[in-house]
């Protein structure tokens, strides 16, 4: 197994991310009010680039980092309950913070966004990038 900077194991060679999956991401070093820390983040990058990035080490995964401040839901942000996502509180979905990581900086696997979920992501990323 490959280990990160931060001693957390990776998953064996060969497994799998996938669109949806929830992860905690090491999104260190952050500059301004770029999201940071190691942190959830959900992965939205089409399976077969994930697949292609991590099979041969090269290329970026994008994610969608999480805080769990969710005092105020803007319309490109997305409330995660901790219920749907097996998190330990409820979450935003900051699709403001979109970024393309290598896939080193994708540590431990927490958990999946139901489809409806999902598609509530796809929309608010498509109104953050005016797609």
């Amino acid at each position: 197994m490959r280990t990160p900077l931060c001693g957390t194991a990776r998953w064996p060679t060969g497994s799998r991310m996938r669109r949806g999956d929830i992860h905690l991401v090491d999104l260190e070093p952050a500059r301004g009010s770029e999201a940071n820390k190691v942190r959830p983040a959900v992965i939205v990058s089409n399976n077969a680039a994930n697949r292609s990035a991590e099979v041969s080490g090269r290329g970026v995964v994008a994610v969608v980092p999480l805080t769990s401040n969710t005092s105020r839901i803007l319309s490109f942000q997305v409330l995660l309950t901790a219920e749907e996502s097996r998190l330990p509180q409820n979450s935003k979905v900051q699709c403001e913070q979109i970024r393309a990581v290598s896939p080193d900086r994708i540590l431990k696997r927490l958990g999946e966004v139901p489809r409806q979920r999902m598609a509530e992501i796809d929309k608010a990323l498509r109104r953050h990038l005016a797609l």
